[in-house]
């Protein structure tokens, strides 16, 4: 415990008495103004932090963590080949007309057809049936043509399918001289034994049933005939047997 110093006395006692106590407050300001010198830097120094983070003065070209960036990364949806295609399909497609397919309804659409198909608009192509038309719908002329391709592709030697006809009429019917009712969809495979192959028309012996507009003179004994035939005929050539060989293996046939 802190006692006063006693007073009293002469004056240089007084003086050597009050020396402690002096020597003490010395000590004790010294302590206090270093105490005051740590404070301000530490402040000054707080506060250069604080105005390198927020304010001016901060650091240029900081590192940055590249997992900061991720949740800012929007990746753009990958469309796949085949979506893409059916969107493109269905953007080009042209629907002729809707039908009754057994219980089912089938768009009946006008879709390009592809070259190797050969088509021939308002034309029936003759030949052996190796797949019965009647019934069997297909809802494009393509469609048709593809059925034609893959029967070849199965049948080999036996008949391949080298003739396809389809019925695209929007009418519902297609007319031809026999006693059937052919309706729209209906996808013919046929076979024509004697055809030399030839795709193209002006060169090949092709037997054809029909093609373009009736004459007059027919339709006078034809009543119900209409003024254009209204099938769509093609060709399928049939490939060697070392191709299709090759296209079964493709195939996984």
């Amino acid at each position: 415990m802190y006692a006063r110093p006693n007073m009293s006395g002469t004056a240089a006692q007084r003086v050597a008495a009050a020396a402690p106590l002096a020597v003490f407050l010395v000590i004790l300001g010294v302590a206090s103004w270093a105490g005051r010198e740590q404070l301000k830097a530490a402040v000054e120094a707080s506060g250069a932090f604080v105005a390198a983070q927020f304010g001016q003065g901060r650091p240029e070209n900081l590192p940055v963590d590249p997992k900061a960036t991720v949740a800012q990364t929007v990746e753009t949806p990958k469309v796949s080949e085949k979506v893409a295609a059916d969107t493109t399909t269905s953007a080009t497609s042209k629907v002729i007309v809707e039908i009754d397919d057994k219980g089912r309804k089938l768009q009946i659409l006008d879709v390009t057809i592809p070259e190797d198909c050969y088509p021939h608009k308002h034309a029936d192509y003759a030949g052996d049936a190796v797949v019965w038309g009647l019934g069997n719908k297909k809802a494009s002329a393509a469609e048709c043509c593809a059925a034609c391709k893959e029967h070849q592709l199965k049948a080999g030697s036996n008949m391949p399918c080298n003739i396809w006809v389809w019925c695209g009429d929007p009418s519902g019917i297609c007319w031809t001289m026999d006693i059937h009712n052919h309706t729209t969809g209906d996808c013919w495979l046929k076979h024509q034994a004697k055809w030399d192959n030839n795709p193209d028309r002006a060169k090949s012996n092709l037997e054809v049933n029909h093609q373009g507009a009736f004459p007059a003179d027919f339709r006078e004994v034809h009543k119900t005939a209409p003024e254009l035939v209204p099938w769509v005929a093609g060709v399928v050539p049939v490939k060697t047997m070392a191709a299709v060989t090759q296209r079964r293996l493709r195939a996984g046939a």
